[in-house]
């Protein structure tokens, strides 16, 4: 027999009682069903939770501080990490290292025309910001030959008030809409000359004139406080702040034993480190601490939700693997009952020359084909119960997690390809290997005893 024509006659056979196909059909739906939902669940809800962390931060990037090591009972030892440029060049040739950009940091008040505000400054190497994720919604990054000009983070407007206003217009603004520009103050900034204040040691004022160039996009939540200038510029007036030199500054600091060296008032406030990937990254933050960093991701976290999101799977799909098991039970019931019933046909298939291969296999297509089919619907329902859940509860997570600020819901069930071809390729399996015990049944049967009994 071809196997076309083992194909019809199985399809054929199972119309023959379309009530009980349909009923094991429906066991097999019911448990692909409830595999597919679960272990989506369990993706969406870790898809979720990193979707939320990279609002606060890219997971690719590493913030590298300098660090001074310490024994068990608390004091210091060694020498603490520099850096400098030669810890910036040492960073860049760790394999997996595709951006690096060293930083200084200052805080300082601010002025914006009648109001008053602060905000850090930070000082980047301007040729970076598009590697390490920065994206303007109002004007553009900053470039190497830009003096005196800043891209500001997406909420720093909200720092700034009117000394004579009690309360701003802006106050009353829902925190989930603040960072639509239609409410948000920060991009009426662009264009605008900003003042920002600082003070050396001997508490002497100086004020440097910045032109905001650009927003940031306010969804980079990590960057939405601080302001942005070329790192040279903000390297000179850091060290107006340190009165100018940083000649004899004792940078040791004082143990019971004696001095370790501590960081130089030249050195850069941190390290920017961005990693070729997430799975990259994180080890690269281990990496960094072994070599004396102090090192920080937001990668470093994911360890802990990848480890929760694989037991949820597992422990929901052991759940629908239960389901699909009593189907399986189920198909092997149709496939004997069947058997009892088609006992004299197996009988004439036998004596006109059917070999044991094309029964085995008839039997075999007809189980197959029960799982295909319940594999099919059974995908099809995990679809619209996805996309049922996502929709009504979808922001109800979405809230849970403080992912507001026009961000959309939150898929609750995440359904991958992989996952979709996985529940057709599982289900077909079930089929083929509940039709084997009936299959084997249905091969040992005498054809002359098959024939004399009925």
């Amino acid at each position: 027999m071809s196997k076309f024509d083992i194909l019809l006659m199985a399809y054929q056979n199972l119309m023959r009682r379309k009530v009980r196909t349909a009923l094991t059909v429906l066991g097999v739906l019911i448990g692909t069903t409830s595999i597919v939902v679960m272990i989506s669940m369990g993706i969406g809800l870790k898809e979720s939770i990193t979707q939320s962390m990279a609002q606060w931060g890219s997971l690719n990037q590493i913030t590298v501080n300098s660090n001074i090591r310490f024994d068990e009972e608390g004091n210091p030892m060694g020498d603490a990490k520099a850096l400098n440029d030669a810890a910036v060049e040492e960073l860049k040739n760790i394999p997996g290292v595709v951006g690096v950009s060293p930083g200084y940091e200052l805080g300082g008040e601010a002025f914006w025309g009648r109001k008053q505000g602060y905000f850090s400054l930070v000082g980047l190497d301007p040729s970076q910001m598009e590697n390490f994720e920065f994206s303007t919604t109002r004007g553009r990054l900053l470039k190497e030959e830009d003096r005196f000009n800043i891209v500001l983070g997406g909420m720093v407007g909200y720092n700034f008030r009117d000394p004579n206003k009690p309360f701003e217009e802006y106050d009353d603004i829902p925190w989930e809409d603040r960072t639509l520009d239609e409410y948000n103050p920060t991009v009426k900034m662009v264009d605008e000359r900003i003042v920002f204040s600082v003070r050396n040691n001997t508490g002497k004022e100086r004020k440097i004139n910045f032109t905001v160039i650009g927003i940031i996009d306010p969804e980079k939540m990590d960057k939405s406080y601080s302001a942005y200038a070329p790192i040279s510029e903000v390297k000179d007036i850091r060290k107006y702040m340190q009165g100018g030199s940083s000649s004899g500054k004792d940078s040791r600091i004082k143990t019971k034993d004696g001095y370790v060296q501590g960081p130089s008032p030249d050195d850069y406030s941190f390290i920017w480190v961005k990693g070729e990937s997430i799975e990259r990254t994180k080890e690269l933050s281990k990496e960094l601490r072994d070599m004396g960093y102090q090192a920080y991701s937001m990668a470093d976290n994911l360890e802990g939700i990848e480890e929760m999101s694989r037991t949820i799977q597992a422990v929901l799909g052991g759940i629908g693997g239960i389901t699909l098991l009593v189907a399986a039970i189920g198909i092997i019931n149709t496939m004997i009952m069947s058997i009892y019933e088609r006992t004299r046909e197996i009988g004439v298939m036998k004596v006109i020359g059917a070999t044991f291969g094309d029964i085995r296999m008839l039997f075999l297509t007809e189980a197959g084909l029960i799982g295909l089919a319940g594999g099919f619907v059974g995908l099809g329902l995990s679809y619209t119960l996805s996309f049922i859940v996502n929709k009504f509860a979808g922001s109800i997570v979405s809230g849970g997690l403080g992912m507001g600020g026009g961000s959309s819901d939150v898929a609750i069930s995440l359904i991958p390809p992989w996952l979709a071809i996985f529940a057709l390729v599982f289900s077909f399996s079930i089929g083929i290997i509940a039709g084997i015990y009936p299959a084997d049944r249905a091969v040992k049967i005498s054809p002359i005893e098959a024939i004399r009994s009925s």
